[in-house]
């Protein structure tokens, strides 16, 4: 008798058990896509089952309740095997599919391997900064002004700049680990001081005011932010 079909991708652990009273050990083989009719080694399909020879069975011990466990690793021996719907035999003695008889105790398992998938998941920026209400432009487009919630944002690298009048804009990059959530607070530097200082005149075509420029580095988990204030 064959129950439900289970679907797993192809390199994962599918935990087997169940329960065979009276009998010392189960015998577990595989049938399916480009494989022999008879069945191939559940753990190693470069070997075909051989009946009455239980080294070409993965042998599993029955405990004194009846119950029996396996954990199968679908990444096997000899081969990778191709995605698809296969068949794991369960018996109670060492036959092969062709051998098998109604007499024989035996139950089936049907599993759909598939092919593994790469997801990735989108993660969440909270942006805070002071004085609030400015503006945060990421990736070249205006997302609203702080504090602000940007979510559904792809795994990667994306530029970031926070623009308020009178302040220092804030360029810099944000790199986002998927599924991360990142909250990132920043203070605004007041805009520089106008050409003309009471009491002083003009300034000198050939005076210079320093004008600091900075970087700073801050770790924040999954988070590396770099910050660079413009002139």
């Amino acid at each position: 008798m064959t129950a439900e079909t289970i679907s797993v991708p192809i390199g994962d652990i599918l935990p087997l058990s169940g329960y065979a009273p009276g009998a010392d050990s189960v015998y577990l083989f595989l049938t399916g896509p480009n494989l022999p009719s008879n069945g191939v080694k559940l753990d190693d399909v470069s070997v075909p089952v051989v009946t009455g020879d239980p080294s070409t069975f993965v042998e599993t011990l029955v405990d004194a309740d009846g119950h029996w466990e396996y954990n199968w690793n679908t990444r096997t021996k000899g081969a990778t095997l191709d995605a698809g719907t296969y068949t794991v035999y369960i018996v109670t003695t060492p036959v092969g599919r062709r051998d098998l008889t109604p007499d024989e105790s035996y139950t089936t398992l049907s599993v759909n391997l598939m092919r593994p998938t790469l997801s990735i998941l989108p993660g969440g920026i909270t942006i805070r900064t002071e004085p609030s209400g400015s503006e945060v432009w990421m990736d070249g487009t205006l997302q609203g002004t702080t504090p602000l919630n940007v979510p559904n944002v792809i795994e990667g690298n994306h530029s970031v700049e926070i623009r308020k009048e009178g302040y220092e804009p804030s360029i810099g990059n944000i790199i986002v680990t998927g599924g991360e959530n990142i909250t990132f607070e920043k203070t605004l530097v007041p805009g520089t001081v106008p050409a003309t200082l009471a009491g002083t005149g003009p300034i000198s075509p050939t005076a210079q005011i320093p004008f600091p420029i900075s970087a700073v580095l801050l770790g924040l988990g999954a988070v590396i932010v770099v910050l660079r204030m413009s002139r």
